[in-house]
């Protein structure tokens, strides 16, 4: 990123420093935040694809840095999101609320 901005890497740093994030931190949440959108904007592509498409460059690595995010799998984000929460079942014979 430094060379396409034509600074060095310790003026991108200072640049993030302000913020208390980095710039690799930064751009992860901006790629994780967009592959949570298309999750939701694009059923026809696959978890891989919006990986890729966001720029991941490995499947391991999307789905630590989604997880981390998120506390669930892409793939669970795009049931939720589509079907809503998983509804919990009362078992048979367990008191109901007063």
């Amino acid at each position: 990123m430094a060379r396409e901005l034509a600074i060095s890497p310790r003026q991108v740093h200072v640049l993030f420093e302000p913020t208390g994030s980095s710039m690799a931190r930064t751009l992860t949440a901006l790629r994780v935040a967009e592959a949570h959108r298309l999750l939701t904007t694009a059923p026809a592509l696959s978890v891989t694809e919006i990986a890729f498409a966001c720029g991941f460059d490995s499947i391991a690595t999307f789905y630590r840095a989604f997880h981390r995010a998120h506390g669930m799998t892409p793939g669970d984000a795009r049931s939720v999101l589509r079907d809503g929460p998983p509804r919990v079942r009362k078992a048979c014979g367990a008191p109901g609320p007063a």
